[in-house]
């Protein structure tokens, strides 16, 4: 007897009441003009899913794969629950699309679900990238509908190894903000320079990372740790800082000591220590960057640094984890106008148009080379299956027990 289809669903006001919800087996309609139907297969889960649960009011995340018509109540009141998504790869069962054929996949933001899933698709003009068009989901960040289209999985598993997909599926998307943060926001060439939100002046004196002092907050986070891992190895020798710093707890130092990526590591209650370490560093800037410090750590770490002698700057990245009211998350978004925030759907956006087809084979060399090193060093994958693993792993995030030197991923 064939199982039901399952999916994840959450509660919109907590993220940490979730469920998996069965749905009645009914067969599928026909497939639309112009779509694809995807079923998931491998899903990577880090804290970026919780953010989206956090901001999903937002910023539309709820709106990509809202529940389907066949939902059985409660769980189909939109207004109560919700779905997120997950970057992964998903295999193309149906198509209406002549050039994309049946059993090939895509890579991109995919329905934790079971349930297969359909998106309406235009070509962007690159090769293998295309856009999600569905009405309901044209308002969110154009990162969020852009696929990739590739190999079949068994040809995937076969020319790349099962590793490599998990870590496309883990942080593919998180190595990007890292990257594009590195090429594009502190460009050390003119013609590449963006601001950090995509949208804004910035200098090449804002841009300019010579002969300066980095700090990461949060700096086991996979997405700091991919914008150490860039500046250090996608970065001509003589743009690069002077001394990264990676700051974390002490359940994340062996980590960051282990990567290799980060000249000191420090601790969360060590500010004063490093203030003292730039003040007589005679560096000519200090970078104070938060990828999502654990709560008080960021206000402290800048009061501490901003109140020093060296010219300081702050750059927001994300946000620490933790359940948050809509209310609480809208007080604090709008707090963020107040300071420079990276907005990676924006950046890598403007990356893209500036680069044009380049982007891609540039961002892919940078990519495969950090995969043919091992990814993080320190860091394994742990690799489940099944949507009832991934509920356990997401209640593991909600509880802070996912160490940092463990990566999720799921076969769906």
């Amino acid at each position: 007897m064939v199982a039901p289809p399952v999916m994840h669903v959450l509660d919109k006001v907590d993220y940490s009441k979730h469920r998996l919800v069965n749905l009645p087996p009914d067969s599928l309609p026909p497939l639309a003009p112009s779509s694809l139907r995807l079923q998931s297969k491998i899903l990577g889960l880090t804290t970026n899913n919780l953010t989206y649960a956090r901001h999903g009011h937002l910023l539309g995340w709820w709106d990509i794969y809202p529940q389907p018509e066949t939902t059985p109540a409660p769980y189909n009141d939109l207004s109560i629950y919700g779905r997120i998504a997950a970057w992964g790869y998903a295999q193309i069962i149906d198509s209406t699309v002549p050039d994309v054929q049946v059993g090939t996949t895509v890579y991109g933001f995919l329905p934790i679900s079971t349930l297969p899933e359909d998106i309406r698709i235009e070509h962007t003009g690159m090769k293998n990238q295309i856009f999600a068009i569905d009405e309901h989901r044209k308002h969110v960040w154009k990162i969020y509908n852009r696929y990739q289209i590739c190999l079949s999985l068994a040809e995937l598993e076969r020319t790349e190894s099962p590793d490599s997909l998990g870590w496309d599926s883990l942080m593919q998307g998180l190595f990007a903000t890292g990257y594009n943060m590195n090429t594009y926001a502190f460009a050390w060439e003119n013609k590449h320079r963006i601001h950090p939100s995509g949208n804004g002046e910035w200098s090449a004196q804002d841009a300019n990372l010579d002969h300066s002092t980095v700090i990461i907050l949060n700096a086991s986070g996979k997405t700091g740790m991919a914008f150490a891992y860039t500046l250090r190895y996608n970065r001509p020798s003589q743009h690069q800082p002077t001394k990264i710093i990676g700051v974390g707890s002490p359940a994340s130092k062996g980590v960051l000591d282990k990567s290799g990526f980060y000249d000191t590591v420090m601790l969360n209650s060590e500010d004063q220590s490093a203030k003292r370490l730039v003040d007589e560093s005679g560096t000519s800037r200090v970078i104070l960057f938060d990828f999502g410090a654990r709560e008080g750590a960021t206000d402290t770490w800048r009061a501490t640094l901003s109140s020093g002698t060296v010219p300081f700057t702050f750059i927001s990245v994300g946000a620490a984890v933790k359940v948050q009211h809509p209310d609480e998350a809208r007080t604090h978004v709008a707090q963020l106008f107040e300071r420079i925030q990276v907005n990676a759907g924006s950046l890598r956006e403007k990356g893209i148009e500036v680069a044009g087809e380049s982007y891609f084979d540039r961002f892919f060399a940078a990519w495969n080379e950090f995969k043919s090193k091992g990814g993080i060093p320190g860091m394994g994958l742990k690799w489940d299956e099944g949507l009832e693993a991934w509920e356990k792993g997401w209640e593991a995030f909600c509880r802070d027990e996912v160490k940092a030197s463990t990566g999720l991923v799921y076969r769906i």
